[in-house]
């Protein structure tokens, strides 16, 4: 169960010893009211918990009883909880130009369209919302319970060109510097970030956006700056240029001269741009110590230097002979610009690896779209294909984990699926070789090359074969 489906305050685990324990909870619990209000959150809970002795209504084998839960001081609860949002998710209701949910085709899976736009999501994980839904009582709460910190879609700072930007709709028109500038005045820390579309919020916007944010310093955490996503699917959707090799010198300049300003007066770049432009200007990585400690790592901003860093700091403890030597590893296309030179040095550590880089082009999606995370069975399919002579009975493939990552949402339904809902079973049945999934980090990654088996494993079953199909997904059809 995670955030896509919320059902309530369920404890999945009590820590022995702990508070939660103490006042008698135990593991398939549900919390029904605390002090007789029912909890929306994690954090409403813990408010109440950290304000007084709190009176819980459970839920136990269908029976209700009540507890106490002594106040907390410092110590934590001592629980986990099935979801952090006990509550419906808030979704959004922009239809901003560039919304990567409007560029898919239609009929997929209803994980990959469900738009979170949830201000408790923005801190207590880092999502970036748009504030265009958060209601009066909410800012309150805001304010109240020191909700920060919040991580937000800003995009331009002139309130009409962002209003264009996030579809015109009823909700986008709204000032956003006074807002953002109240939830400063409260002491909330933010975190923003400016999707950049040539032609649009560029140039002379994004200067006056960033000059503009800087202004809220020091509550101003984080700026980052992020190429616009396009894919294939826009028939049905306004024109947009993409970020190009050859506009990307221009956009570092223009930051560079900020992060040089921002560094002397507050010791920070505070502005950053996203990994990708630096890949699409197949420009080299600003280095660790620009990065600080990465606080918009999940966002793509740094997250490539670390894995550099990460690799560097784990090669020198690599085993001296690995259980299986045998491997076809496949990325997309930027994977094929980061990899290369790690691989040549794993090779010149372990002389019997034999690892062959597969380098996957996303049709699915278009040529636009470059990462691993958006790779497709289909697209997978075709590469193996391609790579047929290499898979002999003992190879082992490793598929990026990041493309299998929509299980974190809606469970084990999507356990080893990808996006357009090929399995890496089917694959593994398709092309009599196992393949595993080689996880999002570095040590993932390592830890599923030296030790011959990924986040999960899927050997082929030759008596059963999964059935590998490959569903047409019609796409939008242009407006009249």
């Amino acid at each position: 169960m995670g955030a896509f489906d919320p059902k309530g305050a369920v404890l999945l685990d009590v820590v022995p010893g702990g508070v939660a324990e103490q006042a008698g909870l135990q593991a398939g619990d549900q919390i029904l009211t605390v002090n007789g209000q029912v909890p929306t959150d994690l954090m409403d809970l813990l408010d109440r918990a950290y304000t007084g002795s709190t009176r819980l209504e459970v839920l136990r084998d269908q029976q209700s009883l009540w507890l106490e839960l002594p106040r907390l001081e410092h110590e934590p609860l001592g629980a986990e909880f099935s979801d952090t949002l006990f509550n419906r998710v808030k979704t959004c209701r922009n239809k901003c130009v560039f919304c990567f949910m409007d560029q898919m085709p239609k009929k997929m899976r209803g994980s990959l369209y469900y738009r979170d736009d949830d201000y408790r999501l923005s801190t207590l994980h880092g999502n970036f919302i748009t504030l265009t839904n958060v209601t009066e009582e909410e800012w309150q709460r805001i304010h109240d319970q020191h909700v920060s910190p919040l991580y937000v879609s800003v995009h331009a700072t002139e309130d009409d060109l962002r209003e264009e930007l996030l579809g015109s709709t009823k909700l986008a028109h709204m000032p956003i510097m006074q807002k953002l500038r109240q939830l400063a005045e409260w002491g909330i820390d933010l975190h923003t970030q400016i999707v950049l579309i040539p032609g649009l919020n560029d140039g002379p916007h994004l200067d006056r956006s960033i000059q503009d944010l800087i202004s809220l310093a020091p509550n101003l955490q984080t700026i980052s700056v992020v190429p616009v996503g396009l894919t294939r699917y826009r028939a049905h959707l306004p024109h947009l240029r993409p970020v190009t090799a050859d506009l990307v010198p221009a956009i570092l300049t223009q930051v560079e001269r900020y992060q040089r300003e921002f560094e002397a007066k507050f010791g920070d770049p505070i502005v950053y741009l996203a990994d990708e432009m630096y890949l699409i200007g197949s420009l080299p990585m600003p280095p660790h110590r620009h990065y600080g400690d990465y606080p918009q790592h999940e966002n793509g901003v740094g997250m490539v230097r670390r894995f550099l860093v990460d690799f560097n700091r784990r090669k020198r403890f690599l085993p001296a002979q690995l259980k299986h030597n045998r491997w076809l590893m496949l990325t997309g296309e930027y994977g094929g610009i980061i990899f290369p030179p790690l691989l040549q040095e794993l090779r010149q550590r372990l002389p019997e690896l034999n690892l062959r880089l597969s380098v996957v082009k996303n049709e699915f999606f278009g040529e636009l779209v470059r990462c691993a995370g958006l790779l497709a069975g289909r697209d997978l399919l075709r590469q193996l294909e391609k790579e047929r002579e290499f898979l002999t009975p003992d190879t082992l493939v490793m598929v990026p984990g990041v493309a299998l990552k929509d299980a974190a949402v809606v469970g084990e339904a999507a356990r080893g699926m990808l996006l357009d809902d090929i399995s890496l079973q089917a694959l593994a049945d398709r092309f009599e070789v196992t393949f595993l999934n080689a996880g999002s980090t570095c040590q993932e990654w390592l830890q599923t090359l030296t030790g011959g088996h990924g986040l999960q494993s899927y050997s082929p079953n030759l008596e059963q074969p999964t059935p590998l199909v490959v569903r047409e997904f019609p796409e939008h059809q242009k407006a009249s």
